[in-house]
Formats: C-alpha cells, structure tokens, sequence
C-alpha cells in the first residue's frame, strides 16, 4: 500500500511564507512592468511566472510516496554450550560427574533426544573450553579440554550465526572455571550488543575445595663447597586458610630438614631451607608439603631442583692506585682463602706498583689490555684512583666485560675514578661530598635474603660487639637497577646512608661499598683465629655474587638452562658461553634425555651476530619427568644441566563451581542464571516467543522525474520568449 506523504526540505510554514511573498512580488513586478501592453498579454505572462514558482515551491515540499518494505526474514535460533574442560570430570554431583549431569539436564530438558540429537533444527548444541565448536550429538561431549576460556568460546559461538539468523538466548551449562581473566560484565555486554541473552546452569558443588600445591620459586645455577644455598619455594593455597602445613625438604629421597607453616589468609606463602653441601656433585632437593586432610590432588604437593656444587677457585683481580687499610685487609682475607685464587696491582707512588700474586704464573703479570685478558677473571675488585692504571679504553673494557661477558666488579672504597673517568656507567651511583662519621652497619630488607647479611644477622652477638666504622659517604643519586643491600646509621643518629649497593649491569654486576674502616671487623676479640667475621662476610659475599654467573670458575665453557622447573606444554631454554675467542664455535649439538633415554636432540647456535660467544636453543618437552642434557664442547669438556618437567594443570586443581562468575555473566548480558530444573520451562518460553518485526517504510520522492523540470523550464521559458517578443525588458 502506498501513501503521499509531503517530506519538506524546510518547514512547511516557511515554504508557505516564502510563496506568499513570492505571489505578491510577482503580481506588483508585472503589475508595474505589464502597463505598456494590454491587460489579456500581462494575465499570461502573471499566469506563466506564478505557475513556474508555485512548481518550485512544491519542490520545496518534497512530495513522497511512502512504500512499505516487507521486513527481513530471520532464523532465530536457541544456542546451548557444555563445557568440556578437564574440571567437568569432578564426581561431586548426584549423576556422576559434573559431564554426566550435563547430558542428564539436556534430556530431562527435553533438549534433546534419547539418542542425543538436538530435538530440533531451532536448537543447537556446543561443547567448549580454550575454544567452540558445534556438536550433533551428546556422545561427542567429553572432558578433554586443557583449560576455559569463556570469554573465546562465546564470541565463537554467536560468531558461528549466519547472515539471516539471530539468537533467541545462549544456555550455559558450565562450572563457571574461567582462566582467561576477562571481566565477566565485558563478555555480558558483548552478547547484550548482539541482542543474544545469556543463561546459566551452574553444575557442580560449590563449597571451597582445599589444595597444597608447592612450586620451586627460584634457581641457583650452583653454589660452592661449604657454602650456605637457601632453596626457596612456595606453596599455593586453595581452601586451607590460618592452618598449619608440614612442609619437608628431601635430599637424595631422605628427609633432612621439616618446617611447620602457618598459612594464613593469602594465597600463597614462601618456605625457604638453607642447606650446605661438603662434597662436589650435582644433588637433587625435593621441597614436600605432607597432604592436608580431604586434599583433593596430592599430585601437586612436591617440587624438585637440583644443586650443582664446586670447588673450583674463583680468580680475583686487585687494582687501586692509592693503597689503604680496606683494600690491603680484604686482599690479605682473600688469599687465605682456599675459593679465591688473587692477584693484585697497587701503585704506590708515580710509576711504581705492588705486584702480588697468589699463585705464580707462566706469564708476567700486568694490568688486562684486551677483552680476553679481562674475561679470564671472576672477580675485579678496584680501590681508589683507578684512573692512575686505567686509561679511557682500560675503562671501556671493563664495562665491556661487565655489560656483556656477565663479569662482576667490586667498588671496594666507594667512587674509583677521578677526573674525565669519574664519568661513568660502571659505578651503581653517584656520588655526594657528605661524610657521615662513626658508623654502623645494618642490613636491608634487600639485603637479608642474601647470603652475607643473613650471616650478619644469624650472628647479632658478632655484630654487636663488632668495632663502628669510620664513615660513609653519601650518595646523590641511585642509578637504574640499584639495590641497597645495607645502610650505616651514625652514633649521634640522623638518616640513614646506604652503605653497600649492588645492581645489575648488562649481563654482570657490580656492588659498591660506601663505607671506610670495614677492616676493622676483622679485629673482633670474641672470635679467636683468621675465621674472623669480616672474613666470612666477604667470603659469603663473593659466593653469592658468582652463584648467578654463567661461568664456573677457571672452565673455558659453561652450559646453562633457563631453570630447572619447567611447566609442561613450555619450552626450556638453554645457552652455551664461551670464556675468550680462543674456543670460538658455530654451534653446538644437544642431547636430551628423559629417565636415561635420549628423547631429542637440538642444536645451539648464534642468535646476535655481535655476540659470538653466545650460542641459544630451546626445546620442547612432551612429558613430565626428570630430563637431563649434555654437550660436548671442543676442549673435550662434557657438561650437563638436569631439569625437571611438571604437569601443573588449575583445571584439576581449582574444581569449586565459580557461580558469582556465572551469574555477573548472565545479568550483564539480560539472562539470569537457571536451576537445572528451569532449563526445560526456558527452551518451551523461548520456541514460543514471537517476534514481531516492524514494518520498514520507504520514501521514494514522486517529483524527482525528468517530466517535472522540463515542465519548470517550460512555464519560465515561455514567460522569458513572450516578454521578450512584446517588447518587455
């Protein structure tokens, strides 16, 4: 049926005024202008000009015909998704297993048939977890899925419409797991936006479900002969808040320490075991919590790694250009040291320098001038005035060994350089002019979980009765990735300084000491022999700082894995170091083996062009277990690195039904979330709803015809052509 209808392009009261005023001009011009001809030719010539602009005024109104367009055809369908992710296999529910009471609702529902078919074309069935697909059948639903991932599944299901379809509702039948960590109101309102709303059934038990799970938290390449490791770990809870946990260490299989932990309300909660090993040897630790009562994975409870122990000494560089009590103190302490192996350089006048070393070599002993010379030490411990034995390029070198060779250098007395060299991006900080007197040194909260100044603390009675120092300087300025390990605290009080500060550079490392007088730590009266307190310090510290290095002191290579947990399903990475340019290698193979049988083989190669002596692979594991890879290297050398493949899966962990998740989801998309009892009710109310289309209606304009502006130009032209021939200007 069609109508006209007017769609003016202004309002119709100006159209109205517009032609008013036209008519009236039109009647006064030819009024005036018509005086010289008869009255008969100047009623034409009016008729003519008022027939044109009433033409154009109708125009103006925009004359329509109104169609109406019959609304589009759309197939609205009902979508059901089941979850099939792993934590539907959970017996807490009457028919079984959470997959089990799925199928039941679908049937009891009448949703689908005894066979398990869809009991119509209007209903659609999918089973989802880290993503969706369509089912025909309830048999083809399982627990297979590795993880959910809600938010996926339900773009891909209402992505799976066609063109002409639309969704009447989508039903859930879920136990609400998400890992994908999107806001559940987000994934409503996408829906919502698609006019699609979504239902709920929650299935599954929905009380706290109580889980130890107990996970390595960091990895200690190695360590050395008698030398304090801590083995640090964590325990993620689940449902066992302000409860007491046993948790053991195994060495080897046998239980060698136990701790008994509160847990509190977090989530999680560290355990750490310090342990000391006599012997060189690769030793396999096992951090144990002993199973709570109604615990429901036990498999998760332990955690292995591995310490790797040396005895080899580490090689220790001694420069400084004005010599002092520190240094000559700390020097003395580490050549009685079995670790360190020491040589020294110190000028002590213009041109003149003390050479010691330790143990006597092949070649005359001198200051490093090549990256190779500067590689083959561990340690670098510079003094003061440096700036006298290094120039600018001795310099470059040794942040180049720091940066990238993974070197370690010691600011023994504060600021080493002067001059042109002061300005540097080797030392952690810079620099004050205040000098705090008479102080004391005091551990940091960084600085208590490392080694040296667990032993300050261990040991408060050697502390107390330790002699003050003699000042601190202070710093302006902490540079990126600087760490106060310690600060000193003056006898007449004022704010504390930092006294010792270590950051990491590039690859390597380096700690700056702030205070002076340390020495005196090594005068104790309360401790007999050279096992003095500032010998143990320092001992600790350079342990500690070698224990991250990819190098084992005085071995041309090092093989080193990314860690020594690895999750199943991620890669391990692994590099191969070499020391100078004399072992220069393309690559190297790896061989990997699982429970004593080779399982894959990858090669290490060069991954940047500017760092040959890096050489990277990875590999993937296939399944949990203990692993082990081994290189042969040119030399000779044959290393392994041991690691261990665990199968940490929150799918067969985290089991509670999460129905607050569920229904945030429901109500932000219009649906609400259902008991398995409603679902039936639902699927009838929703094939019954009828939606009625509005009817679209379609203007098409009835003047916009070539007809119209030909008859336009016909009444102007005959007015223009008769004025024109009676003799009107």
């Amino acid at each position: 049926m069609n109508d006209l209808v007017i769609d003016p392009i202004v309002p119709v009261g100006v159209v109205i005024a517009l032609g008013i005023g036209l008519a009236l001009l039109t009647v006064v011009v030819y009024w005036r202008v018509g005086s010289s001809i008869d009255t008969r030719r100047n009623l034409v010539l009016l008729i003519l000009r008022l027939l044109g602009v009433t033409l154009l005024l109708i125009l103006l109104l925009q004359p329509s015909r109104a169609e109406r367009v019959p609304p589009p055809v759309t197939n609205r369908v009902t979508l059901i998704g089941v979850d099939n992710s792993q934590s539907m296999a959970q017996s807490d529910v009457e028919q079984g297993t959470r997959a089990q009471a799925a199928r039941s609702i679908l049937a009891e529902a009448a949703v689908v048939t005894a066979s398990g078919e869809p009991v119509n074309s209007q209903l659609r069935l999918f089973k989802f977890s880290e993503t969706a697909s369509q089912v025909l059948n309830t048999a083809q639903l399982d627990t297979s899925g590795g993880s959910t991932r809600i938010h996926t599944s339900i773009t891909n299901i209402l992505a799976s419409l066609r063109g002409n379809e639309g969704a009447r509702a989508l039903i859930l039948l879920s136990d609400g797991h998400d890992f994908e960590l999107v806001n559940a109101a987000k994934t409503g309102f996408n829906a919502r936006a698609r006019q699609t709303p979504i239902y709920a059934v929650a299935l599954g038990k929905q009380g706290k479900v109580r889980d130890v799970s107990a996970r390595i938290a960091s990895y200690q390449p190695y360590c050395y002969v008698k030398q304090k490791a801590r083995i640090s770990s964590v325990l993620r809870l689940i449902g066992c808040e302000l409860e007491t946990v046993t948790v053991r260490l195994l060495r080897e299989g046998t239980v060698v320490q136990t701790q008994q932990v509160r847990t509190g309300e977090g989530p999680e909660v560290a355990v750490n075991f310090d342990v000391t090993e006599l012997a060189v040897g690769q030793y396999e630790y096992e951090v144990q919590a002993v199973p709570l009562e109604g615990e429901i994975d036990r498999e998760n409870n332990h955690a292995l790694t591995f310490l790797n122990v040396i005895d080899q000494q580490i090689q220790v560089l001694f420069l400084e250009g004005a010599p002092f009590w520190d240094t000559t103190f700390f020097q003395r302490s580490l050549m009685r040291n079995d670790k360190m192996n020491v040589d020294s350089i110190v000028q002590y006048a213009q041109g003149k320098a003390r050479i010691v070393r330790k143990r006597a070599g092949e070649k005359e002993m001198k200051i490093p001038a090549t990256p190779e010379e500067w590689r083959r030490y561990d340690v670098i411990v510079l003094g003061r005035s440096v700036d006298k034995l290094l120039g600018v390029e001795g310099l470059h070198q040794l942040e180049d060994y720091v940066q990238n060779h993974a070197g370690t250098v010691i600011f023994s007395r504060g600021r080493a350089f002067e001059g042109d060299l002061a300005k540097n991006d080797l030392e952690p900080v810079v620099w004050g002019d205040a000098v705090t007197e008479h102080v004391r040194l005091k551990p940091s909260r960084e600085g208590l979980s490392v080694a040296p100044f667990r032993l300050l603390s261990e040991q408060g009675t050697a502390m107390e009765s330790a002699p003050e120092l003699i000042a601190a300087r202070a710093i302006a300025e902490r540079k990126p990735l600087a760490a106060t390990l310690a600060t000193a605290e003056g006898a007449a009080g004022g704010e504390p300084v930092a006294a010792m500060i270590q950051r990491r550079f590039g690859e390597g490392q380096v700690l700056s000491v702030s205070v002076d007088g340390l020495w005196r730590w090594a005068f104790n009266a309360r401790i007999e022999g050279n096992n003095t307190l500032f010998d143990r310090f320092w001992d600790q510290m350079i342990l500690w700082l070698m224990a991250g290095r990819d190098f084992l002191p005085a071995q041309q290579f090092a093989l080193r894995a990314s860690s020594a947990n690895i999750p199943l399903g991620e890669k391990i990475a692994f590099r191969a170091v070499i020391r100078d340019s004399v072992g220069k290698i393309a690559n190297l193979p790896l061989t990997v083996s699982h429970d004593g049988g080779e399982v894959g083989r990858t090669t290490l190669a060069g991954a940047d062009p500017n760092s040959p002596d890096k050489l990277v692979g990875e590999f993937l594991p296939a399944k949990p277990g203990r692993y082990e890879a081994a290189a042969q290297f040119p030399d000779g050398s044959k290393q392994k690195v041991r690691f261990i493949v665990f199968d940490e899966n929150l799918e067969q962990t985290e089991v509670a039904t999460d129905s607050t998740y569920l229904r945030r989801l429901c109500e932000s998309s219009g649906g609400r979330l259902l008991e398995p009892s409603e679902l039936g009710r639902l699927i009838k109310e929703l094939g019954e709803e009828s939606v009625e289309a509005t009817p679209q209606t379609r203007l098409v304009s009835v003047w916009d015809a070539p007809s119209v502006f030909w008859l336009i130009g016909l009444f102007f032209g005959a007015d223009w052509f008769l004025r024109r021939r009676w003799g009107l200007c």
